[in-house]
């Protein structure tokens, strides 16, 4: 079934207007609930590098012969 032009511009409309007003919204309610960053300033903290658990050690297959 061929689908015209003009058909396929209002798919796509109707498509934005479907995200801006189901996706933003949840998305804004989101970012107001909690914050996914964690952008928020916390005195009692001396750093905010999150160090690695524990350090890496290079694979045995990429060791150099001696």
């Amino acid at each position: 079934m061929l689908r015209s032009r003009g058909t396929e511009r209002l798919r796509h409309l109707a498509l934005a207007a479907l995200y801006f007003a189901l996706v933003t919204p949840a998305g804004l309610c989101a970012r107001a609930v909690r914050d996914p960053l964690r952008r928020s300033w916390d005195r009692s903290r001396t750093s905010y590098l999150d160090r690695p658990a524990r350090p890496r050690r290079p694979c045995a297959a990429f060791r150099r012969a001696p």
